[in-house]
């Protein structure tokens, strides 16, 4: 009986050893990058409800040198606060290992109590916007290009003075123009704010969300010209409250036109299908994508698509709350999905964790979409009440095994992904261009983490940057496919996701060891199709709808 004990450890050891040395390790780099940011909630101990859910963060290139800055959002001091402080939002430049604070020169520094962010090109000038949302209005930037925004909110026509959450900007109706969506949260005033928690000890906490009303959400048509229209009526996703945290458009049925999914709070999702001229059909419980597989609504926040099984087909991925265990939704073709969290090995190690920003991404380079979770929980004294759970928590890994199933990454004690911390908002792209994902994290009343890839990618990769013409400049919804040898590979253009954050535009693809791409074919939001054939390995490429591919820079490594 010893010896098979024995043996048992030893595989044990060896699948483990087998997980830590796959080359994957990040180093929080903030501090020694000067990349100094405090999220601060402005909590009294009031136990204000808004100080538990933001903040967002993006990743975008604003100065259009070719690498990546980061926007934060930032909370406000609220009622009986005598801080004696200036909070706001903050941009920060990458200067190449090293980040400078832009704000007041950039004109970006919003003073509301703000929640999360998207970035697009909404004017097609090539020069990056930024939309910020907040508890209040919403505020909205135009680039002027010259390191500069203006504040065009109110111009614009934009008028969203509830909660917002999360935003996604997409082309709804294929016009070459980004369009703007708003997952609003829930009814909250800091005049009528409730009183929760336990009486009797006279410990007062946070209200459960179950306990506020929730709100619609908003859908702004792009007009051209800086003028946007409130669709929300007509385009029929109006008079369906949810709860919305996280929110992703996507063409899940290929049909041609982005759909949009929204992850709600502790009610049912919302999936809307197009109909191709701007006008939505809410189908989650048809589609199996509005509860859980046991019929129940969860606590959702994150979300994030992709295809996981190597179908052709967008699969779904949903953050929740501790208890309820993330979900993943797989497409069974034509935008119908079923709930393979179990069987997927997903669920177990998602019940002790609060899942909030996330990403499927190839961070082994094999070819097949992983999973990174940001984690955090809401109750600073969840410990007190539940021993399983804690407040700061570690982020997760998961690599895919090939063959419908996760396993989560036992990273060395020393990696950074196993600090603790508050975890909100993650931003996923590549920061230094080395052929790898980074994240950049917004944590909850605490300072940001910004996890750089250490090394060059062990396997080969290759990534594209796409500049629309006839579709819109970014190339929202634009679809790449790839094939190298035995690997086919599709990856959707989209910079929504995750949670209240924007992500870096460009596609990296993993390619394990194949050395060259046979065949690309990209087919652009506008209905062209461009294709490609044998394309060098480990290199960024930039290209124009209906025109060209070339290389946009060479390895760093």
């Amino acid at each position: 009986m010893s010896h098979l004990i024995n043996i048992r450890i030893v595989l044990i050891l060896l699948q483990m050893s087998q997980l830590i040395a796959n080359g994957i390790e990040f180093i929080d780099e903030a501090s020694s990058q000067g990349l100094v940011f405090n999220h601060d909630h402005g909590g009294t101990g009031e136990r204000y409800y808004i100080e538990t859910i933001g903040p967002g963060v993006c990743l975008f290139d604003y100065d259009n040198d070719k690498d990546l800055d980061i926007y934060f959002c930032q909370g406000s001091k609220l009622p009986g606060s005598d801080q004696n402080i200036i909070l706001e939002n903050k941009l920060f430049r990458n200067d190449g290992k090293f980040w400078t604070d832009v704000t007041s020169l950039a004109g970006v520094g919003d003073k509301s109590y703000s929640m999360g962010c998207a970035c697009g090109d909404v004017d097609n000038d090539g020069n990056i916007d930024l939309y910020v949302t907040n508890f209040g209005e919403d505020v909205f930037y135009k680039n002027e290009g010259n390191g500069t925004f203006s504040n065009v909110t109110v111009s614009a026509g934009i008028s969203n003075p509830k909660w917002g959450a999360s935003v996604a900007l997409f082309d709804m109706d294929s016009d070459g123009l980004l369009d703007i969506y708003i997952s609003n949260y829930v009814e909250f005033s800091l005049t009528n704010n409730p009183w929760c928690g336990d009486r009797v000890r006279g410990i007062r906490d946070y209200c459960k969300p179950d306990f506020f009303n929730g709100i619609e959400d908003k859908l702004y048509k792009n007009k051209g010209n800086w003028k946007f229209e409130d669709v929300s009526t007509k385009s029929g996703i109006l008079g369906k409250n949810g709860k919305g945290l996280g929110v992703i458009p996507a063409d899940f049925d290929f049909d041609g036109d982005l759909d949009i999914y929204v992850a709600n709070d502790g009610v049912m999702n919302h999936y809307y299908i197009n109909d191709g001229y701007g006008y939505f059909e809410e189908n989650a419980i048809f589609n199996g994508i509005g509860y859980n597989g046991n019929g129940l609504p969860e606590a959702g926040m994150g979300v994030d698509i992709g295809d996981v099984n190597g179908d052709g087909w967008l699969d779904i991925f949903v953050t929740n709350f501790s208890g309820e265990s993330n979900t993943i939704y797989i497409n069974n073709r034509m935008g119908y999905f079923n709930d393979l969290t179990f069987s997927s090995g997903l669920q177990q190690p998602s019940l002790n964790y609060v899942g909030f920003g996330t990403k499927l991404l190839d961070l082994d380079n094999d070819g097949w979409l992983d999973l990174f979770v940001v984690n955090g929980h809401v109750a600073a004294n969840i410990n007190d009440v539940h021993s399983g759970y804690t407040y700061a928590q570690k982020k997760q890994i998961f690599l895919n095994n090939r063959n419908g199933k996760f396993k989560e990454l036992k990273l060395d004690a020393t990696d950074d992904v196993n600090s603790a911390s508050v975890g909100r908002g993650a931003a996923f792209g590549d920061i230094d261009n080395d052929g790898d994902v980074d994240i950049v994290i917004a944590n909850n009343n605490g300072p940001a983490n910004l996890l750089i890839r250490k090394g060059n990618p062990e396997k080969n990769w290759v990534g594209f940057s796409l500049v629309g013409v006839k579709s819109n400049k970014d190339a929202i919804g634009a679809l790449i496919t790839i094939n190298s040898h035995d690997l086919l590979q599709k990856r959707v253009v989209n910079t929504a996701g995750s949670y209240m954050a924007s992500n870096d535009k460009r596609i990296l693809f993993g390619l394990d060891n194949q050395s060259n791409i046979e065949k690309i074919e990209i087919k652009w939001p506008s209905g062209i199709v461009d294709k490609y054939e044998r394309i060098k390995v480990n290199n960024y490429y930039e290209v124009i709808e209906g025109e060209s591919i070339k290389l946009l820079m060479k390895n760093k490594g």
